[in-house]
Protein backbone atom coordinates (compact mmCIF):
# COMPACT_ATOMS: atom_id res chain seq x y z
CA UNK A 1 0.00 0.00 0.00
CA UNK A 2 2.95 2.27 0.57
CA UNK A 3 3.55 2.02 -3.48
CA UNK A 4 0.39 3.69 -3.82
CA UNK A 5 0.87 6.71 -1.89
CA UNK A 6 3.55 7.31 -3.91
CA UNK A 7 1.75 8.02 -7.04
CA UNK A 8 0.23 10.88 -5.42
CA UNK A 9 3.81 13.25 -5.81
CA UNK A 10 2.44 12.61 -9.84
CA UNK A 11 -0.45 15.22 -10.67
CA UNK A 12 -1.33 13.00 -13.25
CA UNK A 13 -1.88 9.70 -11.56
CA UNK A 14 -3.48 11.78 -8.87
CA UNK A 15 -7.38 10.45 -9.96
CA UNK A 16 -5.65 7.05 -10.08
CA UNK A 17 -4.32 7.30 -6.47
CA UNK A 18 -7.46 9.19 -5.18
CA UNK A 19 -9.79 6.05 -6.57
CA UNK A 20 -6.94 3.46 -5.36
CA UNK A 21 -7.77 5.26 -1.73
CA UNK A 22 -11.55 4.57 -1.55
CA UNK A 23 -11.13 1.17 -3.44
CA UNK A 24 -8.82 0.33 -0.51
CA UNK A 25 -11.12 2.49 2.27
CA UNK A 26 -14.48 0.27 1.11
CA UNK A 27 -12.48 -3.13 1.25
CA UNK A 28 -11.68 -2.31 4.51
CA UNK A 29 -14.93 -1.29 5.76
CA UNK A 30 -16.74 -4.34 3.96
CA UNK A 31 -14.46 -6.27 6.29
CA UNK A 32 -15.58 -4.43 9.33
CA UNK A 33 -19.12 -5.45 8.46
CA UNK A 34 -18.61 -8.96 7.67
CA UNK A 35 -16.67 -9.34 10.76
CA UNK A 36 -19.61 -7.73 12.65
CA UNK A 37 -21.73 -10.19 11.31
CA UNK A 38 -20.07 -13.04 12.23
CA UNK A 39 -20.27 -11.61 15.81
CA UNK A 40 -24.14 -11.43 15.79
CA UNK A 41 -24.14 -15.17 14.42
Amino acid sequence: MVRIKALSFNPFDTGTHFYLEICVRLDHFIDIRKGLLRLED
